[in-house]
């Protein structure tokens, strides 16, 4: 007779624990077969072209759109004359305001106006080094040079014409000493400027003085040019003047001079010194004496007597 029995399923378990066991083997094996040095080199070399690769696809598009950029800011014919014709416009606008401002101020204002600006050019330039000195020159000049290409034939003689009846104006409101400290700060201007440069720098500084004043005198045009001639003759004339002047004065100064020495000594002059050598080398002057207060020996010509009391001093 058989009778039924649970018995346990260890036989089961057994059968589930091993192809746990099995794979997880293979996975280790795996792992193993993918983290060799042969397989990291791949796969770092497959990731550095990946980067590379979007890099240059990135910089490729960001010029591209330099590019593009560049291309719709350039602008064409029409657009740059008609730039040219607003900024000349713009131009004319703010000289018509600038001489209807100046001609509303008085000179006292005038005067106010250019101390301040004065004071604050002087105080930006004492902070500047000399390094953004020489900068700032650079920069004005290209700045100029720039304005100067762009500008026409006619508006060139504008400029030039403006500039010379600005001077003439301001020359005219100058006193006559105030010519004169003008004069004498361009020349002290002009001594440093020569006494610090080189020799070559001298000679590039001559040849470019002789081509703008050869430029300047081929501009001229007749009217213009006999002024010139005539104010340079005025100069001449007027140092002749002056020199003649000054030469005169010397010899008036030489010829009115009264020369005292070389001559000799009168008697009383003499007897006057010996009397204060005498006086001053006598036994009286030097004899000393000892203080009683500060127990120092020193001229008895210096010490004062006090005369003492016994009753004070008991």
């Amino acid at each position: 007779m058989l009778t039924q029995v649970c018995t346990p399923q260890f036989d089961r378990e057994v059968e589930e624990t091993q192809p746990f066991q099995t794979a997880s083997t293979v996975s280790t094996a795996t792992q193993e077969i993918a983290t060799t040095p042969r397989t990291k080199r791949r796969q770092l070399s497959m990731e550095n072209y990946t980067y590379f690769e979007n890099t240059h696809i990135d910089k490729k598009q960001i010029q591209a759109r330099k590019r593009m950029a560049a291309k719709r800011a350039e602008p064409t014919p029409e657009e740059a004359e008609r730039q040219g014709i607003l900024a000349r416009e713009r131009r004319a606008l703010a000289r018509e305001r600038s001489t209807s401002r100046r001609a509303t101020v008085t000179l006292q204002e005038i005067e106010q106006q250019r101390s301040v600006t004065r004071e604050r050019n002087g105080t930006r330039r004492a902070a500047l080094t000399p390094k953004e000195v020489e900068e700032q020159r650079t920069l004005a000049r290209e700045r100029n040079a720039a304005t100067r290409a762009t500008l026409t034939p006619k508006e060139v003689k504008e400029q030039r014409t403006l500039t010379r009846e600005r001077n003439a104006a301001r020359r005219a409101a100058l006193t006559p000493k105030e010519v004169q400290r003008q004069r004498e700060l361009a020349a002290e201007r002009t001594m440093v400027i020569r006494a610090t440069a080189s020799p070559k720098v001298a000679e590039e500084q001559r040849v470019l003085a002789r081509k703008r004043s050869a430029t300047r005198r081929a501009n001229y045009t007749t009217e213009e040019a006999e002024q010139q001639r005539a104010l340079a003759r005025n100069r001449s004339r007027l140092q002749s003047n002056m020199t003649q002047k000054h030469v005169a004065k010397k010899k008036e100064t030489s010829r009115n001079a009264e020369v005292e020495w070389p001559k000799p000594a009168d008697m009383e002059c003499k007897t006057n010194c010996l009397k204060k050598f005498i006086q001053q080398m006598s036994m009286n002057s030097l004899a000393e004496g000892v203080c009683g207060i500060c127990n120092i020996r020193c001229y008895k010509r210096g010490l004062r007597r006090v005369p003492l009391k016994k009753n004070s001093i008991d």
